[in-house]
Order: structure tokens, then C-alpha cells, then sequence
């Protein structure tokens, strides 16, 4: 069987074709509700916990490294440990926080959903809208539920750093979001499910 690869441009271009994205207009509270800007929920959070960086795609996988990732397919072994990829962006941005975070809005129903059970947990890149040009954009926003993967929406140049993630499953305390700029690097936050 012959093995084809990507380069990490091409795969990021594929990924992005699929992707789902939509512009969210107003700061999100964990309720849902439209916030100040005091009370938005939108601080990046520290993990205590070991992660590890794909190589290959940027996914970061937390507690141990999985035997393939589940973005890229890549192997474990092109896996690094790196327990200090957040807090080494927010100590050399600290500045930066208002248009890295990501901001999480959750509700329990969904109005394109109505006739199934399903929460609605939409994200943005930050409070001030994050710039999406060729030089400074927002590479991916990955979406876990108490750690765990869940998917990847992938980002353009075209596309405000925005999207919405429709949960079938109803499992689950703690929502987080994980974002890669190009030039400052990974943030997160994290939401109490309801």
C-alpha cells in the first residue's frame, strides 16, 4: 500500500475546505446570555495537567499522547511533551488575552436543532475580534468535552475566527476550547457544561 502524505500548508488548506465557521457578533457568557465585557468568561486558563503537541497538525492532546492523533492520523511519536505551550503565549503576549481567548457560549437548546436533544456551544477568538489576514490569523479552534477531543474547525483568511458546535451527547462537565495563532501562539478556556 503506498503511503501518501501532506505538507502541513495542504493538509491545513484540505481541512479548512470542510470546515464550518460562523461569525459570532456579541462577547458570549457560559449562560449564553450577551455580557459586559466584566462579565465575560473569557480569561485563559492554565492546565495542571501534561500535553502533548502534534507536530505535524498543532492538535494538543491532553494527559498522554494517543497512538495516532485524531486529527492528522499522525503516530505517537511525533508527539512532544509540552506542559507550558499556554503559558509560555501568555507570558510573552500578556497584552494579547483580549483577542487570543476564545469565547464560549453554551445553550441548552438549539434553534436549527429543535426536534432532537442537543446543546449548542458556540466560540469565538476573543473579545475584540481577532484580525484574520495573511500575516496574523487564527490557524484552528479545537473543541474538547472534560479533556477529551471532540473536532477541529478549521480557519481561513475569509472567515471571521468564529463557529458552532451542535452536541448530540449530553455527557459531560467542562468545555474546552483550544485556538492557534500564527504569530502568538496557543490559548484556551474553559466552560461548566450545563
Amino acid at each position: 500500500m503506498e503511503e501518501k502524505s501532506f505538507s502541513r500548508r495542504n493538509f491545513l488548506r484540505t481541512a479548512a475546505i470542510g470546515a464550518t465557521v460562523a461569525a459570532a457578533g456579541k462577547l458570549f457568557t457560559v449562560s449564553g446570555k450577551p455580557a459586559a465585557a466584566s462579565e465575560a468568561k473569557t480569561a485563559p486558563v492554565m492546565s495542571p495537567m501534561k500535553m502533548y503537541v502534534c507536530a505535524v497538525c498543532g492538535h494538543i492532546e491532553f494527559g498522554s499522547a494517543p497512538d495516532n492523533c485524531p486529527v492528522c492520523h499522525a503516530p505517537k511519536d511525533k508527539f512532544t511533551l509540552n506542559d507550558a505551550v499556554f503559558s509560555d503565549a501568555m507570558k510573552k503576549f500578556p497584552d494579547k488575552a483580549d483577542s487570543h481567548a476564545p469565547a464560549i457560549s453554551i445553550k441548552k437548546e438549539s434553534s436549527l436543532i429543535p426536534d432532537m436533544p442537543c446543546k449548542e456551544v458556540r466560540v469565538r477568538v476573543g473579545k475584540m475580534m481577532h484580525p484574520m489576514e495573511e500575516a496574523h490569523h487564527i490557524r484552528f479552534i479545537d473543541f474538547y468535552i472534560d479533556d477529551k477531543y471532540v473536532d477541529r474547525a478549521s480557519t481561513s483568511i475569509h472567515l471571521y475566527p468564529a463557529s458552532t458546535f451542535y452536541l448530540k451527547t449530553m455527557g459531560g462537565s467542562k468545555i474546552r476550547m483550544v485556538e492557534l495563532c500564527n504569530l502568538h501562539g496557543y490559548w484556551q478556556t474553559e466552560a461548566e457544561m450545563e
